[in-house]
């Protein structure tokens, strides 16, 4: 990844492109609910913990998937990462119930970061972008896809980035 210097240069260059098709997402249905009323499009959450491309204290973030499988393998990820790392969990938890959320997205400017020619002139690779985000945010390591993030962002006229799924990276993501 190049540096976060050179990055918005780099960035002004790529190319865009509209994106309309249906995304999906997968909630817990006690976090749905948990708001009256229910937000069913929270953007909150991933800035407060990070997540892949959201610094912790980053901006308000919506991630989904193209298609229900990966939206399904994408949650069940997370879930694994919770119970590994919370020490109080018990060797039998019980499946929390879930609700799949199908999106209409219709956006104007996305970055697909899934194009091998967008990789390389942001000197990436799939393999970086779909790393150990978590673990280099944790030990405060350099998180290529935070600073790609971050420069993206503050660009200011991406609506989302389109990017690899760390669970199957033949199938995509979208970060609005």
């Amino acid at each position: 990844m190049h540096s976060a210097s050179d990055l918005p240069a780099i960035i002004a260059t790529l190319p865009l492109m509209p994106y309309k098709q249906a995304c999906y997402r997968i909630v817990d249905f006690a976090t749905l609910t948990k708001f009256a009323p229910m937000m069913p499009l929270y953007v909150l959450g991933p800035g407060l913990n990070g997540q892949r491309y959201t610094p912790k204290g980053g901006p308000s973030a919506l991630y989904v998937a193209e298609d229900p499988v990966t939206a399904l393998a994408e949650y069940t990820s997370v879930e694994r990462i919770v119970l590994v790392t919370d020490p109080t969990h018990k060797k039998k938890k019980l499946v929390n119930p879930t609700v799949q959320l199908t999106i209409k997205v219709n956006l104007e400017r996305i970055l697909d970061i899934t194009d091998v020619a967008v990789q390389s002139a942001l000197n990436t690779t799939t393999a970086e972008l779909t790393g150990p985000w978590r673990k280099q945010m944790i030990r405060g390591l350099f998180c290529p896809t935070h600073v790609l993030a971050s420069a993206v962002y503050a660009a200011g006229t991406i609506q989302a980035m389109r990017y690899p799924s760390a669970q199957s990276w033949d199938h995509a993501n979208l970060i609005i």
